[in-house]
């Protein structure tokens, strides 16, 4: 794990930008990788979507449980958000063959991926800048909130990087503990050595009661 946030720390350090920084991480960084998709027609609300969808369907309704590069770009370039992709995935090993994405129900909305062994880590980028601390707390939470759904993925270490002007060192000592770090007083990045270790049930900014 620790190698793994010194070759962030690094491209970041030795770079001006995070995009020029991103360039330089190494092959087992696999961008974009997808964790889940759409299972069911039945989750579809339109005729256009479910008339779409029967180029991947099965003959019960249901989408394939391996992501096959026809499938994928079906869902990139139609149907982005009936997928879910975490920024990056670290490998520990070469992946010898495609994961399988199963569900647990058969009304489940999401296909998620099952074997995670090959893996050592998620590392996500949050796409938004610059935001206040009360609103980069609530992005955090949702994107953990998502990738604890994903269960195989808890096993797994999880890596966050946000890029802010503001100051978030509460916010990523909250969430991270020790494990935490600022690069050029701008790049925040914590780190648990397991996904399930983040604690969720206390908030930096207390939510809203709505009476």
């Amino acid at each position: 794990m620790q190698a793994l946030i010194d070759y962030i720390q690094t491209s970041i350090s030795q770079t001006s930008s995070l995009k020029e920084a991103l360039q330089f991480l190494p092959k087992h960084f696999q961008k974009d990788f997808p964790v889940a998709y759409l299972h069911s027609q039945t989750r579809l609300k339109d005729e256009k979507s479910k008339e779409a969808f029967k180029a991947i369907l099965n003959e019960k309704g249901f989408t394939p449980t391996n992501l096959d590069a026809t499938t994928l770009k079906f869902f990139d370039t139609h149907y982005p958000q009936f997928i879910q992709k975490v920024s990056y995935i670290c490998l520990k090993k070469a992946v010898k063959k495609e994961p399988t994405y199963l569900n647990k129900h058969t009304h489940d909305y999401w296909k998620k991926i099952q074997d995670v062994s090959d893996f050592e880590a998620v590392f996500d980028i949050q796409k938004e800048s610059n935001q206040k601390l009360c609103e980069a707390e609530f992005s955090l939470r949702e994107v953990i909130r998502k990738r604890k759904e994903v269960h195989a993925l808890k096993e797994l270490g999880y890596i966050y990087l946000v890029d802010s002007t503001e100051d978030l060192s509460s916010l990523f000592e909250h969430y991270f503990g020790k494990r935490q770090l600022c690069i050029h007083g701008r790049y925040y990045l914590g780190y648990a050595k397991k996904l399930k270790d983040i604690n969720m049930r206390y908030f930096v900014c207390a939510p809203e009661v709505v009476a």
